[in-house]
């Protein structure tokens, strides 16, 4: 009988929120078929007015032989991400990856048309959320002395030419800066923390923008970056961290 070829997940566990459905359910299917324990965490068991939910997610992951848990949590609130650290811990004993997926996009709006509590929600989602998840898996990435933070980035964080407006841009800049010198603090611990910037999508979310229809065609499946993320998932702090990377042009480069 010929020997299992071992894949490049093996015994790693990660967390990926947001991975109800579009990318984050993406990722976390990629991460499972190399082999990992994938904690599968969204904000809702059933979103009201979007398909896809966590258990879906990890259903899907287990009917193709993978392991996954689903966990419901809403990442701007601390209890709730210790949580679902905690969960994660009890289960599988260690935490090798986070991918900080969960957020909300809010394009195109003139500084006039957000209101302070749309305001308050983009910022506690995209940028509180990362920082509540990082806090609270960082201990134990320190203990163990190796792991990979993967930030979903955004072009539209670093060209205010793309279109995102000044909040969603506002916040993604933010995300973009916060990994960067996380990347810094954590190093000595030989943890990784980049930043992923997906490209353009075909997403349930990214069809409700009126605008994008227009390159619809061009747009590529969430599954197109699973392999970036794998790639990311596999770095420490002494091959490869603080880095904002682009799917497309990352793809090229290094061949994942």
């Amino acid at each position: 009988m010929a020997e299992q070829q071992s894949k490049k997940m093996d015994g790693m566990v990660a967390i990926v929120t947001g991975a109800s459905r579009g990318l984050g359910r993406a990722i976390a299917n990629a991460f499972a078929a190399e082999g990992a324990k994938v904690v599968v965490s969204a904000r809702r068991k059933s979103p009201t007015g979007l398909s896809g939910t966590a258990v879906e997610t990890a259903e899907q992951i287990r009917s193709k032989g993978g392991e996954a848990m689903a966990l419901t949590c809403d990442v701007t609130e601390e209890k709730q991400v210790m949580a679902m650290v905690g969960r994660t811990l009890d289960r599988y004993g260690r935490i090798d990856v986070l991918v900080n997926n969960a957020g909300v996009m809010v394009l195109g709006e003139t500084l006039l048309d957000i209101a302070p509590e749309q305001w308050d929600q983009s910022v506690a989602a995209n940028l509180r959320g990362p920082y509540l998840c990082c806090r609270a898996v960082l201990p134990t990435m320190i203990e163990q002395k190796r792991g990979s933070i993967i930030h979903i980035g955004s072009r539209m964080g670093s060209d205010h030419e793309q279109g995102g407006g000044v909040l969603y841009s506002a916040t993604k800049a933010a995300v973009h800066m916060f990994s960067l010198c996380l990347a810094d603090e954590v190093r000595e611990h030989n943890i990784a923390v980049n930043i992923l910037s997906p490209g353009s999508l075909r997403t349930e979310g990214s069809a409700a923008i009126p605008w994008t229809q227009r390159d619809w065609d061009q747009r590529v499946e969430p599954e197109a970056v699973g392999p970036s993320a794998v790639y990311l998932a596999l770095q420490d702090a002494s091959t490869f961290t603080g880095r904002l990377v682009h799917r497309v042009e990352f793809g090229e480069t290094w061949g994942v």
